[in-house]
């Protein structure tokens, strides 16, 4: 069985077909002018029959790792997931001899071609700043390039979610033509950049409080040549200008109590793109808490949409809504 794609739309279609484990790589993913068409396990919704070729002999590069691995003596269960953000590879902590810490980051970087390989630690304090711990290479900036655009980062400092990867994408996809937008939340320029480069907009205002974040934002709007960002450092409740956007983003989490905030910045009407995290039991009236939550503080809004982004905790998920305000009350 096969689905035909367009090649623009075939990372996203093929990211959702591997979570789903439902691409056979047995055989070879096949060109087709403008589409790509790609081999299925079992048959799905729109999908048809297709001769393709065979794969042969392709290793999986975990089953590469664990060879090489067992090779040089190393018999301890190695990580079979990992993120690799531009030449630095996080990898999750695992029990195996401390000796051996450095030949496995080694083995990590040689078959995924890094240059530096981490055991992620976790996220700590308002800032968000990541923990890792090197265990081979040293270097932890780099350039993660994602779409077009390229996010340079010290992943040492900072954070780069995969999980948000769709939401990063569907943000360039926006025709904000002419638009004021407003990025509460810059960070390293998340959102902001792929709407600066793609959507249009006279203008993107990103704010940011985090000096290593913001400084981050400065070297990307200057990598990616973006000449209608305006970066603003400090706290958003003191730098973001009110009564001028078209659109507001809020990409970040723990977000409710600056809706108030979005709801100013914004010219009367427009979008507002929220993102929160929400326990399981919360989500089916979700839409219904923010519709009154806005009109007790004096707004008419519409949830346009919701989308769950990813898994943040046990019985804990990050969601993003398009929320059109349409004016005071």
């Amino acid at each position: 069985y096969a689905l035909r794609v367009e090649k623009k739309n075939a990372n996203a279609l093929l990211k959702k077909l591997f979570k789903r484990g439902l691409v056979d790589d047995g055989w070879k993913i096949v060109e087709d002018g403008d589409f790509i068409v790609i081999p299925l396990k079992k048959w799905v919704e729109g999908a048809f029959e297709f001769s393709f070729p065979r794969r042969e002999g392709k290793i999986k590069p975990y089953e590469k790792i664990v060879a090489l691995a067992r090779e040089e003596g190393i018999k301890c269960d190695l990580p079979d997931y990992w993120e690799k953000i531009g030449k630095v590879i996080l990898i999750r902590g695992f029990e195996c001899d401390e000796n051996e810490l450095g030949e496995i980051g080694k083995i990590y970087a040689e078959v995924l071609h890094g240059k530096t390989v981490c055991i992620y630690e976790g996220i700590e304090g308002e800032l968000r700043r990541q923990r890792v711990r090197v265990i081979f290479g040293g270097d932890t900036e780099t350039v993660h390039v994602e779409n077009g655009i390229k996010y340079k980062l010290d992943v040492s400092k900072l954070m780069f979610s995969s999980g948000n990867v769709n939401e990063r994408i569907s943000m360039g996809k926006i025709d904000a033509k002419d638009e004021i937008v407003v990025d509460m939340f810059a960070g390293i320029g998340y959102f902001t950049l792929p709407i600066a480069v793609y959507g249009n907009p006279k203008k993107v205002y990103a704010c940011e409080k985090n000096p290593v974040a913001y400084y981050y934002l400065l070297e990307n709007i200057r990598l990616n040549e973006i000449n209608n960002v305006i970066p603003l450092f400090g706290d958003n409740r003191d730098v973001c200008p009110l009564g001028l956007a078209d659109r507001v983003i809020m990409g970040y989490i723990k977000t409710w109590d600056f809706l108030p905030l979005g709801f100013k910045i914004l010219k009367g009407e427009g979008v507002i793109h929220y993102h929160d995290t929400f326990r399981e039991e919360e989500i089916p009236d979700i839409e219904e808490k923010l519709v009154d939550y806005a009109e007790r503080i004096g707004y008419n809004i519409e949830v346009s949409s919701k989308r769950i982004v990813k898994s943040y905790a046990p019985r804990i998920w990050h969601l993003a809504f398009d929320i059109l305000v349409k004016g005071k009350i």
